[in-house]
């Protein structure tokens, strides 16, 4: 009896075995499909950050150039561009728009449209109008040789570098003017002299002759010490000044002394208004009498019409900061020719009826800055003018 109980557990135990056992190895390739799926997710994971790293790095470098950049497809459609690119263009770079489509018709589609056709590297010039001013850009567009035949383009911004040759050309153009004039009047006198004795004799013409020859002479040496005055302040790291107490009151009364025909010839009127006086300065009493000169002198070229108003004050805080502001009531400044007119060379005035080469106020905004100092400007056309010095306390 036992053994046949034996042999019907033997029996059993045989038939369950192999499901026990083909459960087991069940159990353990699930497992390992678990550990696939789990293994292949991993690595999905892994692939996803990569990509977004690679992402994000890609949009750093973009960024990082500095400079607005397109990576286009010959259709014309952006394939990749940072930020400054879709601000350039006005559009929405981040879905990829095609250029050639949606850019109005115009110079920017037109250059586009040309460099997509490029075999190698090509250049162009391109103007654009930008919030109401005038850009300029050249426009560089690399072919980079893949299967997609993809063009980077690269805008770079030549506006300033436009913009100083422009007003070097006109500074050549203005100075041989201002020096052709005053050279031509002394070779004629100097001509006539030499040429007509009995005109030598004469008392009354050589005289006259005399002074002014010495008028002009002094118009050159004005306009050669501007030129000396720029250069030795722009071109050295720490100007040399003379650093001496003077009274600040008695430098603007001699400089407007200096300009009284001036002031005269246009019927202007100059306030002094320096509190309190005498005022005590500590700087180079040269670079001040060239900052308030030519700040006089700038009002009253740019302003012909009789009636000039002009104010120059001076005032020390209780903490000992310097204000000094010169100040007019005559036709102002545009608002676009503002952050450029202590720039060398820039004139303003566009009709050329103003003398002069434009530096003036660059050798004032030096001398101030020599000084420790910041000067300002604000104007309402029509209205006013104030440039503003103001000087840390002195010691």
């Amino acid at each position: 009896m036992i053994s046949w109980n034996i042999a019907i557990a033997l029996a059993i135990l045989a038939f369950v075995l192999p499901f026990i056992f083909l459960y087991f190895r069940m159990e353990a390739q699930r497992q390992r499909h678990r550990n696939d799926y789990t293994e292949k997710e991993y690595l999905r994971r892994m692939l996803r950050d990569m990509e977004s790293h690679v992402r994000n790095d890609k949009s750093l470098f973009l960024e990082a150039l500095g400079v607005p950049f397109l990576l286009l497809r010959p259709s014309g459609r952006v394939v990749m561009a940072n930020r400054p690119a879709g601000e350039l263009l006005g559009v929405d770079v981040a879905c990829g728009p095609n250029l050639l489509k949606i850019l109005p018709a115009g110079e920017l589609r037109s250059v586009i449209a040309e460099l997509l056709e490029a075999r190698q590297a090509e250049t162009r010039p391109l103007t654009l109008q930008q919030n109401g001013k005038e850009m300029r850009y050249v426009i560089t567009a690399t072919p980079l040789g893949n299967a997609d035949r993809h063009m980077g383009v690269v805008f770079h911004d030549v506006t300033e570098e436009y913009r100083t040759q422009v007003i070097r050309r006109d500074f050549v153009a203005n100075a041989s003017h201002e020096l052709r004039t005053p050279l031509t009047i002394l070779r004629g006198y100097l001509e006539t002299l030499s040429e007509n004795p009995e005109d030598a004799q004469d008392t009354a013409y050589r005289t006259r002759a005399l002074q002014v020859m010495n008028k002009h002479l002094q118009r050159i040496m004005h306009l050669v010490e501007g030129m000396l005055t720029v250069s030795r302040l722009e071109n050295a790291s720490s100007p040399q000044l003379k650093q001496e107490l003077f009274d600040f009151e008695e430098l603007v009364n001699d400089v407007v002394l200096q300009l009284e025909s001036m002031v005269q010839s246009r019927l202007a009127t100059v306030k002094v208004n320096i509190c309190p006086s005498p005022f005590p300065l500590h700087g180079d009493r040269f670079y001040w009498s060239q900052i308030i000169f030519n700040l006089v002198e700038n009002a009253l070229k740019v302003n012909t019409a009789p009636g000039l108003m002009m104010e120059i004050t001076a005032q020390k805080s209780p903490d000992g900061e310097v204000c000094i502001t010169v100040q007019d009531n005559g036709i102002g400044i545009e608002a676009e020719d503002l952050p450029y007119i202590f720039n060398r060379f820039y004139r303003a005035d566009k009709t050329g009826q103003v003398k002069g080469t434009g530096l003036g106020l660059s050798i004032v905004r030096h001398a101030v800055e020599a000084h420790n100092g910041k000067i300002t400007v604000t104007s309402t056309p029509g209205e006013r003018t104030q440039f503003c010095i103001l000087l840390q306390a002195q010691n």
